[in-house]
């Protein structure tokens, strides 16, 4: 917790994975947002999650995001 805000992350090899949600919010479900976001990037990146592929790839990692945040 930093602040008034909880923060979950995940290292893979040279990248970070940060969700956030405010003090209200429910630890596990941040988890598995973060864990369903990174399990996506895996797929699109095809297990090659380091940062010059996910460069590479950055406008399908966007677009990811997008349809996660849309949805919720």
């Amino acid at each position: 917790m930093i602040d008034s805000y909880i923060v979950v992350y995940k290292f893979s090899h040279d990248l970070h994975f940060f969700v956030t949600g405010g003090d209200d919010e429910n630890e596990l479900i941040l988890a598995t947002v973060l864990q369903g976001f990174f399990d996506s990037v895996s797929l699109i990146l095809r297990n090659n999650v380091d940062k010059r592929t996910a460069l590479e790839n950055l406008d399908l990692i966007f677009l990811c995001l997008d349809e996660i945040v849309e949805r919720a």
